[in-house]
């Protein structure tokens, strides 16, 4: 900073020589980035972006100690708050020069447009949008649908990574209706946005087996310790070819053995001890096929192979038992095998390693000893010890304070595989869901935006099926796509609706949860640069929407939310309390200069110096 020894004269000429190199570059980049309108954001965003690279820690110190703003908080019309800091230093020779720049009072205007274009209107108490995750269950909850709608939900966020057609047709039908019941009784006005996210080529876990026993089947109880109703599961005298797809009344998978040749009808019972010795009763309640038959259990049992299931007129000896969704116990040291294909999953022989395959077997071809593996968003930590041609081996490193569970459907993050050169992030199965969406949504989420190709393609697709006003959503969960930001964001300028979302779960992998502080404010940085808004998503309340209670950093992270112009919110058991709290802070955060300061007062008043 010596350099310029607190001098305006040689701080107005250095940043006068920056913001004149600065225009320059602007103009050669435009040609790169042509738009037909949103010429002011992409300026802005390229200033934004050489200011960044080119001004030195050095110059930014010197310009605060002479009692001037620095580039920190003028993301939004970095091009007027440089040349209004000329001004101020006098700078020699200074003119505005013909690029399209944009003051703070036109960018707050403009974002605000957007986010009403991106997310509907806000509400009169807050500008920030609240975004739900629904789920199945709320279907038969009409009057929950209607609480969140009164306490805050704006935008409701079905993601299609689970679920199907059907039952998404359902809660949205359930929203719509709920929208109505509440217009009929004068409480609500506005209209609740949909949004739907693609699954993208997210890695699941598919099918897994385990030597873990016993396998607890457990009865659900009353208070009093009764059971309220039995579990279901299936019974096959043979290895089934394929699991049966998840049922809600599904709960395991028995394989039995046996030399006698056996008939059974609905009503029949097998009778068991299982390893504590408690006497069980399996009952049959239907005949799938001849070696397939659904039955229940109306006591919590603990089952393990070579337990013998007693008919009256013969024997079964259990070989395997699979809980439904499949599911294993992993602790630290324990071995992972994940099959490239079903056929050596099938074939493999039992030892003490869980074994699973995955939905994008293809995602795994870059895969090396070394590299890191991750499940359910970080909880179970392992590493790739061995690649074969069949199956790749890993061993869990860290499953935090306690063992942890991997089960079917269960998020696989591989940071270091470069997915991305493998995978589309458009699959099959997201053009297969890409028209209904574009039926009975106002918003999509492109999942595992890697570059502004995939934001380009996905456009083509919804202006195919008719849907081109679609506001297309870049979810930002991937290293590639940070690298690609700037170009992503170019080119959802382009279109008629645009938004970003930080989606904070695998995005925390990719980067090293220890960066995703400095990531994420980067992401809304540039965010605000191109007058993008931005969704602010992943573990906002979790604890509170999962278990009523919130934890104290919740809060905070909250207030960092509220510099983006949404908020989501995960499912859970307490999601309408997490609805009210998230709103009431969002409202205080936002309220008027004097009624805030009021409010700050209550808690903050100095006692003992002005009085």
């Amino acid at each position: 900073m010596d350099e310029f020894t607190n001098n305006e004269h040689i701080l107005g000429n250095r940043l006068l020589n920056i913001y004149q190199s600065m225009t320059e570059w602007i103009k050669q980049k435009r040609t790169q980035f042509p738009l037909s309108s949103h010429e002011e954001s992409r300026d802005n965003l390229l200033a934004y972006l050489y200011v960044k690279e080119m001004m030195s820690h050095d110059l930014i110190q010197a310009i605060e100690e002479e009692g001037l703003s620095s580039i920190y908080g003028h993301e939004s019309h970095i091009i007027s708050s440089i040349e209004l800091l000329l001004r101020r230093l006098q700078a020699p020779a200074f003119q505005d020069i013909d690029i399209r720049k944009i003051t703070r009072q036109q960018a707050k205007q403009l974002i605000a447009e957007r986010a009403r274009t991106v997310l509907g209107e806000g509400r009169r108490s807050r500008r920030t949008r609240i975004m739900v995750t629904l789920d199945e269950q709320l279907i038969d909850e009409p009057e929950v649908m209607e609480q969140l709608l009164l306490h805050g939900m704006d935008v409701a966020r079905i993601n299609c990574a689970h679920g199907s057609p059907e039952i998404w047709k359902k809660i949205i039908e359930g929203v719509r209706q709920a929208e109505e019941r509440l217009q009929k009784k004068q409480q609500w006005e506005k209209r609740c946005r949909i949004y739907m996210d693609l699954p993208g080529p997210k890695v699941r876990v598919d099918s897994i087996v385990s030597n873990t026993y016993p396998v607890k089947l457990s009865v659900r109880k009353d208070e009093y310790g009764q059971p309220i109703q039995p579990v279901t599961g299936f019974l096959y005298l043979h290895t089934p070819l394929s699991f049966p797809s998840e049922q809600s009344d599904v709960s395991f998978v028995l394989e039995v053995a046996t030399n006698e040749s056996i008939t059974m009808v609905s009503g029949d019972e097998l009778v068991f001890i299982d390893v504590r010795g408690r006497k069980r009763r399996l009952k049959v309640i239907d005949v799938i096929a001849p070696s397939c038959f659904k039955v229940e259990l109306s006591n919590t049992a603990y089952i393990q192979k070579g337990i013998w299931f007693k008919h009256k007129r013969f024997s079964l000896l259990l070989q395997s038992v699979t809980p439904i969704p499949m599911k294993a116990i992993v602790k630290k040291g324990t071995r992972l095998q994940i099959y490239f294909d079903r056929t050596h999953f099938g074939a493999a022989k039992m030892d003490d390693a869980v074994k699973l395959t995955t939905t994008l077997p293809k995602a795994l071809r870059n895969v090396r000893v070394g590299h890191r593996l991750y499940f359910n968003d970080g909880k179970i930590f392992a590493m790739i010890q061995n690649v074969t041609n069949k199956y790749i081996e890993a061993k869990v490193i860290s499953t935090g304070r306690k063992n942890k569970m991997i089960k079917k459907g269960m998020g696989i993050n591989l940071p270091d595989s470069l997915m991305h050169l493998t995978v589309s992030s458009l699959t099959d199965r997201d053009l297969q869901y890409i028209p209904f969406i574009c039926k009975y949504a106002d918003m999509i989420g492109l999942s595992f935006v890697h570059t502004p190709h995939d934001v380009a393609k996905l456009y083509r697709i919804l202006t195919e099926q008719g849907a081109p006003h679609l506001t297309i959503i870049a979810k930002i969960e991937t290293r590639a796509a940070l690298h690609n930001l700037t170009r992503i964001l170019m080119e959802g300028l382009t279109l008629p609706s645009f938004g970003v979302m930080i989606a904070r779960g695998d995005l925390a992998i990719e980067v090293g949860f220890e960066n995703m502080s400095i990531v994420q404010h980067d992401i809304l940085a540039l965010c605000q640069a191109a007058h993008v808004p931005v969704i602010w998503a992943t573990q906002v309340l979790e604890n509170l929407a999962k278990k009523g209670v919130p934890a104290r950093a919740e809060i905070s992270d909250v207030s960092l939310g509220q510099k983006a112009q949404c908020v989501m919110l995960n499912k859970g058991p307490y999601i309408v309390e997490a609805v009210k709290m998230l709103a009431n802070v969002l409202e205080k955060e936002e309220s008027h200069p004097q009624k805030r300061a009021k409010m700050i007062a209550r808690y903050m008043d100095q006692q003992g110096v002005f009085r």
